[in-house]
């Protein structure tokens, strides 16, 4: 169980650098779906490749689809060059777009991956 502090747990101030896998595609796609328009400048910004990028806007008419899709080759680690995805970095990518609504999400945030 939480310990009552922890039920404030806000990554972009505690830095939550859990590592983030293929297995959290649901949990990450729910705190990112108001970001489906930016989908695109978002997965430049976490170093998916652009070829990928560019097969994802061809094989997906839908923002969401396209947008999930972009999520699961990021926390997939396309590219070696990428940081190992992590909660801090896809709401610090986020709050460059929105940072009120980042914040929001930040703020109900609970790092469940903690031991």
């Amino acid at each position: 169980s939480l310990l009552p502090h922890e039920s404030q747990n806000d990554p972009l101030s505690n830095g939550c650098h859990c590592v983030l896998g293929i297995n959290d595609l649901n949990e990450v796609f729910r705190k990112c779906k108001n970001f489906c328009n930016d989908w695109e400048f978002i997965g430049l910004q976490l170093d998916v490749k652009k070829t990928t990028l560019d097969n994802i806007q061809k094989d997906c008419d839908d923002v969401k689809k396209r947008m999930l899709e972009m999520l699961a080759s990021w926390l997939k680690r396309d590219s070696q060059k990428q940081p190992v995805p992590s909660w801090n970095i896809l709401l610090t990518t986020l709050s460059e777009y929105d940072s009120i609504q980042t914040a929001q999400i930040a703020s109900k945030f609970i790092c469940t991956h903690r031991q």
